[in-house]
């Protein structure tokens, strides 16, 4: 039979989860762009023309562009996203740096795609948009992870 403890622990869980799905599913989508970006033909790393030279279309997965600079930020978002589910705590540590994160290399990505000079991400402005619509996903999701651990502090300690 279950105790309270064991009780108040599955409801803790319960009320982080789509939280915790949430960092999940951006991991699991940052980690497939990357993935799907390695197979782009000529995205190895050419230092001339190409992903780490300026803009060049040829070297995008559906309407993203991709280059070995995004792959490995892609990669780092999305092993982080899925260690991250792990727990609500991780996950409002993880939400809260990507959304910092990606608040300046949202900037960084409007600035480079205006202008059009200095990319060295190989970015356009599908790609603007994904990092702003991730900025802001990851701003709530920051927020309300932080007020589910809060509360879950304030449940085992009493207050």
């Amino acid at each position: 039979m279950p105790t309270s403890t064991d009780q108040s622990s599955a409801e803790r869980r319960r009320h982080g989860a789509p939280m915790r799905l949430a960092a999940l599913a951006t991991g699991v989508v940052y980690l497939l762009l990357r993935v799907i970006g390695f197979f782009v033909p000529g995205n190895a790393g050419s230092t001339s023309a190409g992903p780490f030279g300026t803009h060049a279309t040829q070297y995008s997965v559906l309407i993203f562009s991709v280059s070995p600079l995004l792959n490995a930020l892609h990669t780092l978002i999305g092993v982080l996203g899925i260690v991250a589910a792990r727990k609500v705590s991780s996950t409002a540590i993880y939400a809260l740096v990507v959304a910092i994160g990606f608040a300046g290399f949202s900037a960084y990505s409007v600035l480079v795609v205006s202008v059009g000079t200095g990319d060295r991400f190989n970015l356009n402005w599908a790609d603007v948009i994904l990092h702003l619509v991730t900025m802001a996903g990851a701003a709530v999701v920051s927020a309300r992870s932080f007020r589910t651990v809060r509360a879950q502090r304030d449940a085992v300690t009493g207050s």
